[in-house]
């Protein structure tokens, strides 16, 4: 028996399996490699039962079926030991789809559990030895795995905890390297122009929803949160930024009984406070004009309860989905509340968080107040950007309103509630270029 690696690739509907890297006793060549050289056999069990669980897709009407069964290839190839393509080597990289068989995690908004994934790879086809004269391999079996792969996960570190305001939590956070950073930014442009180094960088605190809390890899995997350290957002929030995700032990709309309460009130505010106030002491290099907040879902809220019981503390917030409710909500929090940019982000069709009484509600409450820099973005619903998923009809794959977190991901968020392009200074800017442009200086 051998060894493989599963590497795992965060989507837009969690994270994925999306390559197994096989150890091959020796050396061979890629084109003697191809999709029916192997087959992959996987059981996706209860880390803690070792059962094999009943699972389905979130838009799928079907019964939920045992989580086991063969898992399409996609391709095949020989590679170096992280899975890039080589002409030849000691590894084989198969590239999987993403399926239910593939995914790390199961559940919904209000849970979602990892699993153990149980890979038996058998060779079905013999492969011809680089050594001439050399009998073929043949006959292998891949069933011990040896851990993964993870290049979205660069740069994060998922193992922080402590006591914050006598609340004990975890939490993952992500520092850019700004010496790779700055080694980039000195050299000359097209025009032969040079960036200067970054010195101080923005804090994002990253706030998650009901069904990704206490486990910090769920919180950062559960769904794209490594987009926020990715280069594209990362450069419109000023070429770097650190990350910061607290994992809730319980949820952040727990008012005090361990479970969800739909009263506007939360225990981890002075928590979250004073976790954002160690970070920023440990990490001298947080412009702390420049800290920013924003969650989804569950962390919508708590976004909305941190910038009111906090005004002028975060320089921008982006609550998604945030079930904040208007009609609880005192004159006096709004008015604090305004005191903070915010952009709301919003499906009318979102079936747990309702528009008109959340954020459409929060919105308009603000802007009669004068606030000044409120935004809202509500989509009519949304449905897959990217031309990968489809439905069985072929049309892109239409998502439950709630997932609007997914555009935000995506930063394809730009539009005023009449339609408009969001403007600073004349231009139009998305979700994120909007939130790096702002400073409390």
């Amino acid at each position: 028996m051998a060894g493989y690696r599963t590497y795992t690739s965060a989507a837009d509907m969690g994270a994925y399996i999306s390559k197994l890297v096989l150890d091959l006793p020796e050396e061979a060549r890629s084109e003697f490699i191809g999709k029916d050289t192997f087959n992959v056999f996987v059981e996706r069990r209860d880390p803690a039962t070792g059962e094999v669980v009943l699972a389905k897709e979130h838009h799928d009407d079907k019964l939920a079926l045992p989580s086991r069964g063969y898992v399409p290839i996609l391709d095949a190839y020989t590679s170096d030991a992280e899975g890039t393509a080589q002409p030849s080597g000691t590894h084989v990289a198969l590239e999987l789809p993403e399926i239910r068989l593939t995914k790390r995690m199961d559940g919904g908004v209000l849970g979602s559990r990892i699993r153990t994934s149980c890979f038996r790879i058998t060779q079905t086809q013999a492969i011809a030895s680089s050594t001439p004269g050399a009998a073929p391999l043949a006959g292998l079996v891949f069933d011990t795995d040896e851990g993964d792969i993870c290049p979205d996960l660069a740069g994060w570190d998922l193992t922080g905890s402590g006591i914050f305001a006598g609340l004990d939590m975890n939490y993952s956070f992500f520092t850019p390297d700004l010496s790779a950073i700055n080694e980039r930014r000195a050299l000359p442009g097209p025009f032969g122009q040079k960036l200067a180094p970054l010195t101080k960088v923005p804090l994002l605190l990253w706030l998650h929803g009901a069904g990704e809390g206490n486990e910090p890899y769920r919180t950062v995997m559960g769904n794209k949160v490594t987009s926020l350290s990715g280069p594209d957002i990362q450069g419109k929030l000023g070429g770097a930024a650190y990350v910061l995700a607290p994992s809730s032990p319980t949820y952040w709309m727990d008012s005090g009984d361990g479970n969800i309460a739909d009263d506007n009130q939360s225990i981890y505010t002075k928590a979250l406070k004073a976790l954002v106030d160690e970070f920023i002491a440990a990490h001298p290099g947080i412009d702390t004009d420049r800290i920013y907040v924003g969650g989804l879902s569950n962390g919508g809220f708590m976004t909305c309860r941190l910038v009111v019981d906090y005004p002028g503390f975060f320089a921008a917030g982006v609550p998604v989905c945030a079930p904040w409710v208007e009609s609880l909500a005192s004159e006096e929090e709004f008015k604090a509340m305004a005191k903070t940019p915010l952009w709301f982000v919003q499906a009318a069709d979102d079936p747990l968080v309702d528009a008109e009484t959340h954020a459409l509600a929060d919105y308009r409450h603000l802007k009669r107040i004068g606030a000044k820099d409120v935004h809202v973005t509500c989509y009519d619903h949304i449905e897959d950007e990217t031309g990968r998923y489809k439905d069985k009809y072929g049309q892109p794959q239409r998502y439950v309103g709630h997932f609007i977190w997914i555009n935000a991901y995506h930063d394809t968020v730009k539009t005023e509630l009449d339609g408009t392009n969001v403007l600073m200074d004349g231009r139009p800017v998305t979700l994120w270029e909007w939130v790096g442009r702002h400073s409390l200086a």
